[in-house]
């Protein structure tokens, strides 16, 4: 009669871990849904003000990509509040493959504090291969690029509006003559392509200066309404 209990408590436990874990997949799908639609409207309107030019575009566009933005904010708040919720005991087993990339891409958005707290979680998850070596590069490289030092793999990029007309700077290298390499290493494709791609994905010019520095951005006063520090 024991052994028969003991049974009846670990498939009941069991089944209360599974219906648990259904639940978080359940929420971080929602999570990732939510981030991916907000941000794909944006991107359209932003293409709108690409090709028009910003004294062209109706006002209504501009109100429509600030209302956006407000929105996204609120979006991210949410959802890493979600994800430091399901974090806060460590990285959870047994997830969607779908869940891991939600919580990488959530961390991914959230600010320098956020991201450096998980990031050792995100390396983690990379090293039990259920987020992708290249998904923990865009992650690193972002924080690098928050905090004013150069990247390592090329993934982030810089907006500046010049004459009226957004310009895409990639952000500085670490090492450009091996950048190439180190993208094959995460499975990404070589920059120059990636600048194709990025460049017909936002409608506007992409520069990329193997040589440029983070300090001869700063000069330039191109980072002038950015705070790396933050």
């Amino acid at each position: 009669m024991k052994h028969i209990f003991i049974s009846i408590l670990l498939v009941l436990s069991t089944f209360l871990k599974a219906q648990s874990i259904q639940k978080i997949d359940s929420l971080l799908l929602g999570a990732y849904e939510s981030d991916q639609k907000i941000r794909t409207e944006s991107m359209t309107l932003m293409s709108k003000l690409n090709s028009a030019g910003a004294n062209d575009v109706p006002v209504s566009v501009i109100d429509s990509l600030m209302l956006l933005q407000e929105q996204t904010q609120a979006i991210d708040k949410e959802n890493q509040i979600l994800v430091a919720s399901v974090l806060k005991k460590g990285l959870p087993e047994g997830l969607s493959s779908q869940s891991y990339k939600a919580i990488w891409l959530i961390v991914d958005h959230a600010d320098l504090k956020f991201q450096k707290k998980h990031l050792p979680i995100m390396e983690e998850a990379v090293r039990k291969e259920l987020i992708s070596a290249g998904d923990y590069a865009v992650l690193t490289d972002r924080i690098r690029m928050r905090e004013g030092k150069p990247q390592k793999y090329g993934t982030q990029s810089y907006t500046v509006t010049v004459d009226g007309r957004q310009v895409i700077y990639i952000w500085p290298v670490e090492d450009a003559k091996r950048l190439n390499e180190l993208r094959s290493e995460i499975g990404a494709g070589d920059i120059e392509t990636y600048i194709q791609v990025l460049k017909a994905t936002a409608g506007c010019d992409v520069i990329y200066d193997p040589e440029l520095t983070v300090h001869q951005m700063k000069k330039m006063g191109l980072l002038k309404n950015m705070n790396t520090s933050k």
